[in-house]
């Protein structure tokens, strides 16, 4: 059974990792406390981070995979937006990424020129008026995303097929 409470409980879970660089370690530590973090909410958001690192580097292909471990070492140090940085001038889609809640009108859709890879966003809602055609026309992958709110018209297995990492897919 899994309740609030028992969230509470997970997130306060302590983990042991064995092999930790103590340097590196302290240096994280020291970045925590100069960004006004706790060093588990800094490490929660610099594994959120790899992970689309990762995501978008597979996504953009080998090239970017190199690039984006020579970027990892820099994730301590520098903000998300390095992330889009990453991959500016060598893909063939759009990254929208580090977002809290986004909702996305067909208006949207139909703006944008190449199609759309969304990372690491907590809540992406789609609009009543985005149809299954344009979705799937500008929406190349949505990953690492806690909630998708699609309308009811949109084919969720369909929809599903384009999601990495997403905990809840929700029809509304």
């Amino acid at each position: 059974m899994c309740n609030h409470s028992g969230r509470e409980e997970e997130s306060k879970k302590t983990f042991t990792i064995r092999g930790l660089d103590p340097e590196l370690y302290e240096r994280f530590v020291r970045v925590a406390r100069d960004l006004g973090m706790s060093v588990g909410a800094l490490m929660n958001e610099a594994m959120r981070a790899i992970l689309a690192l990762t995501i978008i580097g597979k996504e953009a292909g080998e090239r970017i995979g190199r690039e984006v471990g020579k970027a990892s070492t820099l994730i301590l140090s520098k903000p998300i937006e390095i992330i889009k940085s990453i991959v500016e001038g060598i893909k063939d889609f759009e990254v929208i990424t580090s977002i809290g809640e986004l909702t996305v009108s067909k208006v949207d859709l139909e703006n944008i020129d190449k199609a759309i890879l969304f990372v690491n966003i907590r809540k992406l809602t789609f609009d009543n008026d985005v149809d299954w055609e344009l979705l799937n026309k500008k929406v190349k992958g949505v990953k690492l995303v806690d909630e998708v709110v699609i309308p009811k018209h949109i084919p969720k297995l369909l929809f599903a097929k384009k999601c990495t990492f997403v905990k809840k897919i929700t029809v509304r």
